[in-house]
């Protein structure tokens, strides 16, 4: 015959089993997960084996990639942009996209390498050359044809990436003649009936750039304006940020060093960086 304290011990271990047993039962059945798992989601919530996590993106250096864009006119067989991918890696996101307007006289080959010393949000960077010729480059000139040059760029950079582009967060930056040509594009923007662009914002650098405060807020975009302090246009353009401010659009001025004047180094891009991720944010 068992002892009292061997009864007792047998009780338990049979109680303790009949819990486990229990708890298993009420358990949804195991299904184990893949990439390729066709599982109703309810049963995917129960899944043993959970997808690997992805690991985050990591910043990586891309150099520009130059495209000839095909207008159909024979006179505009020079028209071209660089590409420049997000700087992450994986990327597979739709990623919004950032047009850089060169300066007078000037070409698209180095303006969306600029940034790549510099944190940034991942972004596409789309560099079109202007569409006017001039003695040692490229020129702006009408707000419609600068228009229709970023509209030709935003068009091949989606054939070759469809989705992945997003163009309905745009921010704008120019500089010297490139930021004449964006607030030229304000204004005409500003007249039509509903924007072709869908603008969130805009950097200007090195001009003494004018923008009425009813066209930016009836674009509904954000105006960041930036020289170096050794530029001529610096003092009219802090004036003209501060002006922006008093009128109720949201504006910012940002220097771009002491020592900088209208050729800035490439140390400057760190303050071009930081104003695109900020004309873009909400």
């Amino acid at each position: 015959m068992r002892s009292p304290r061997a009864r007792i011990a047998a009780v338990a271990f049979v109680v303790v089993a009949a819990g486990i047993v229990a708890a298993r039962a009420r358990r949804p059945p195991l299904v184990r997960c893949s990439a390729e798992c066709a599982a109703p989601a309810a049963d995917r919530a129960a899944c043993a084996i959970p997808p690997e996590p992805r690991p985050p993106p990591k910043r990586v250096w891309r150099q520009s990639t130059r495209y000839p864009i095909v207008t159909g006119d024979p006179k505009e067989a020079f028209w071209q942009m660089h590409e420049n991918a997000p700087l992450v890696d994986p990327d597979d996101e739709p990623r919004p996209t950032t047009i850089l307007l060169h300066g007078m006289c000037a070409d698209s080959d180095w303006t969306c390498d600029w940034l790549q010393y510099f944190d940034l949000a991942p972004q596409w960077m789309l560099c079109p050359r202007a569409p006017a010729r001039c003695d040692a480059g490229y020129r702006w000139s009408s707000a419609p044809d600068t228009l229709r040059a970023i509209q030709a760029t935003i068009a091949s950079a989606k054939s070759r990436h469809g989705d992945r582009l997003r163009d309905d967060d745009l921010v704008l930056a120019g500089m010297s003649q490139g930021a004449y040509a964006i607030a030229s594009l304000l204004r005409w923007l500003a007249k039509q009936p509903a924007s072709p662009l869908h603008l969130r914002g805009v950097v200007m650098q090195g001009a003494e750039v004018r923008v009425d405060p009813a066209d930016a807020l009836k674009l509904g975009v954000r105006v960041a304006l930036t020289a170096g302090d050794r530029d001529g246009a610096a003092p009219a353009m802090r004036a003209e940020a501060e002006r922006l401010r008093r009128a109720g659009v949201d504006a910012r001025w940002e220097s771009m060093g002491r020592d900088e004047g209208h050729f800035s180094s490439v140390s400057t891009g760190k303050t071009m960086a930081i104003l695109v991720d900020w004309a873009r944010a909400r």
